[in-house]
């Protein structure tokens, strides 16, 4: 099967997204499916090359914001339609999903999309001639792919069919994220990224952008660092930055208040590629996001046998079993998160508990090679009902 799939950034732009796709991507081809990705072009990058065996296809923009999203849009469709795929599948309701089904009008091809968070559906209706937007994607989309049931529901408030919905959850890598006991290890991984031997150290990793809520995060540990000697915040950011230093999106330090940043005992780390072994590091994970989907960086969490805290937002709540595989908090509450944060500190027989409940759950309902089967399933269901 050919497989075109359409994204915002890919390689060497690093988020949660696209470590989900080009991990889905490994497999599909893995199962001798062609898989192309048609993504923007940033400076400093080829416009095609393959990446582990996929063929990326840069589109070059230039302009205003909007010239530069049409201008995507049209060199989008028309390599989608150049790929001669099987199934167009579109990560987002943006621009991706405009590109590939201006690629697939007349084609017969079936064109799915999936919406990347909580909210996105709704802030497109939100915006001028939204609706209009919705609606078209309503009519020319053979399926829309919902994450968590936070999007579902928005989706079916949006007038989407319920039966052309489907539900597949993002998937973690259970080989590649698994939990790591051994004292050694840890102490190897701390030494590698210039971490303390000693101490407990809570890790965060992802973009630095508004939604994240890091200065939150700065804050409460900082009224737990003040009565806790021994704790310690390692900051991991994803890799926003294209090969000729041009940067994707707001990856800087500038809306954080500098003294939040240079507390003692708060580890910046920038971009981090050896995640597993940043994972190994830390002994806990916080996620304080206002807004996720089904956030990847909780996932691998999760699978490396870590015990988490995270808002009690969208997908976040179907991840975590609260009290059960992780804790959750009042989201945006620095309060909450303060209590919550000194709740594992100070039980730590609560942390192993939590952490091998979350390894469990991940192997029960989360894995990769699932998600992955579960998209292909589908791929062939849309092509059946297209013959």
């Amino acid at each position: 099967m050919r497989v075109t799939m359409v994204i915002t950034s890919y390689h060497p732009i690093v988020g949660g997204a696209e470590r989900q796709l080009a991990q889905v991507a490994r497999l599909m081809q893995a199962d001798g499916h062609q898989l192309t990705v048609v993504t923007r072009h940033h400076a400093g990058l080829p416009e095609r090359e393959l990446v582990d065996g996929v063929d990326v296809l840069r589109i070059r923009t230039s302009g205003p914001k909007p010239l530069r999203a049409l201008r995507f849009i049209v060199g989008a469709a028309r390599a989608v339609r150049g790929s001669r795929p099987d199934v167009i599948h579109c990560h987002s309701l943006f621009t991706p999903v405009l590109a590939g089904i201006v690629g697939g009008l007349g084609t017969g091809v079936p064109v799915l999309a999936k919406p990347m968070c909580g909210g996105e559906a709704l802030g497109i209706a939100a915006k001028p001639f939204g609706r209009l937007r919705m609606a078209f994607c309503r009519s020319r989309l053979a399926a829309v792919i919902a994450i968590s049931g936070e999007i579902r529901d928005e989706l079916v408030g949006l007038g989407f069919d319920p039966a052309r919905i489907a539900d597949i959850p993002n998937g973690v890598d259970l080989q590649r994220f698994s939990p790591v006991s051994d004292a050694t290890a840890k102490a190897e991984a701390r030494r590698r990224l210039g971490l303390p031997s000693d101490g407990y150290i809570f890790g965060f990793a992802g973009r630095l952008a508004a939604q994240k809520m890091v200065p939150l995060l700065l804050q409460a540990f900082r009224r737990l660092a003040a009565e806790r000697p021994d704790l310690h915040l390692a900051i991991a950011s994803a890799n926003r930055v294209a090969g000729g230093g041009a940067s994707v999106d707001d990856q800087d330090t500038s809306g954080i208040e500098p003294a939040l940043l240079s507390q003692p005992r708060v580890h910046l780390l920038g971009q981090v590629d050896d995640m597993p072994g940043f994972l190994t590091a830390v002994d806990a994970f916080v996620l304080p996001s206002s807004r996720e989907g089904l956030s990847n960086a909780l996932l691998e969490a999760c699978a490396a046998g870590l015990p988490t805290v995270s808002a009690r937002i969208g997908g976040n709540a179907e991840i975590v079993q609260d009290g059960s595989t992780g804790l959750l908090f009042s989201a945006g509450s620095e309060d909450d998160l303060v209590a919550t944060m000194a709740r594992l500190a100070d039980d730590p027989a609560l942390g192993q508990r939590l952490g091998k409940a979350a390894r469990a759950r991940m192997e029960e309902t989360f894995a990769l090679t699932a998600t992955v089967r579960r998209l292909l399933d589908l791929y062939t269901k849309l092509q059946r009902a297209r013959a």
